[in-house]
Order: C-alpha cells, then structure tokens, then sequence
C-alpha cells in the first residue's frame, strides 16, 4: 500500500511538471474519472463536492458514488481551486486534451489560456450539478473549449438508451409472443 501511494505520489509530481495553464487533468477512479483543469502555480480547477458541508451520514467523505461529485452525493457541488496533488491523491492523474482533436472537427477550439484562467476564477463557489448534464467532466471542458461536453455522460446516456431499447424490444417481443400463441389455441 505505502509503495503504491509512493509510486502514485512520483507519478503524479511527474504529471504536474508537465502540465500547462488549460491542460484539461484526468482523475482516473475505479467507475468514473475526475476532471478538473490546471491554471497554473501548482493548482486545478474542478467541480466538486463541498467535504465541510455535504459530507456523509457518519462524517466522512467517502469516494467511489456513482452519483456524486468526488463521492458526497448531492445535486449542488462547488467549484474550487485546489493544490494539484491534493486533488490526484489515490489516483495516477494524466493530461487528457483528447478532446481537442474531437471537437476541432466541429469547429471548437480550445479557448486561450488567459480567458481559462479568468473564467475558472470568477466560477469559483456554489454551483449545480448533474452527473449526465452537468458534472466535473462538463465544468473542465466549459473552461477549455467554452462548450459542455462528457464523453463519461455520453457513454452512460448510451447505454441507458440502448438498455430500453432492450428492454422495449423483450416486451414486445414476448408481447406478440402471447398474442400468437393465444390466437392459435382459439383456432
């Protein structure tokens, strides 16, 4: 255990080296990633939950809720700026403009670095949240492209629609089923 913290720890010091002012950060979790984006002087930016105030029935903040931010479950979070490493404790963090590439297709570009940083600053406090409209991922690529995107929330969205579908596609099925084999008793 201690050698993994001291191997994540490394690695993530590594990772912040290499990060410039509107990197988007990845958090990698066990079900989902974090998100947040770096402004510069060792900090990040990203949507989470308030630990002082939405923390757990017992007190504690426990990650690892699918339906949380940073695992207090709740419909408000906070944007805060927080020291890099505070924030990638536990997890291998990782730049991830993987984004830029996708959405430059469509004509988005990643917004200039002075406009992140004022943006992210005067978004700090209070805000909604919504794990498929509006979460961490959402907030980190408002302030880099100036558009709300998840592929974490598309992803889920996906499945909830193709799952339906399924599940439609059985009753129905079972449905016709029924009224054919009911059909051919009466004749």
């Amino acid at each position: 255990m201690a050698l993994s913290f001291y191997y994540n720890k490394k690695h993530n010091e590594c990772v912040l080296e290499e990060l410039e002012v509107g990197d988007m950060v990845e958090f990698p979790n066990n079900i989902y990633s974090h998100w947040g984006v770096y402004i510069g002087n060792e900090n990040i930016v990203h949507l989470t939950g308030d630990k002082a105030t939405n923390a757990g029935a017992n007190g504690s903040f426990v990650s690892g809720s699918f339906f949380s931010v940073s695992g207090v479950q709740l419909d408000k979070a906070c944007v805060k700026v927080e020291h890099f490493l505070e924030v990638a404790e536990g997890c291998m963090a990782k730049r991830n403009n993987d984004k830029d590439n996708t959405l430059r297709a469509i004509g988005i570009r990643p917004r200039p670095r002075d406009e992140i940083v004022r943006t992210a600053l005067a978004s700090r406090g209070e805000a909604k949240y919504n794990v498929l409209w509006n979460n961490c991922e959402h907030f980190a690529s408002y302030l880099r492209y100036g558009e709300k995107w998840s592929d974490q929330a598309n992803l889920a969205v996906g499945t909830i629609i193709v799952g339906g579908a399924v599940v439609v596609g059985g009753l129905l099925r079972s449905l016709f089923l029924h009224l054919y084999y009911s059909f051919r008793k009466k004749n």
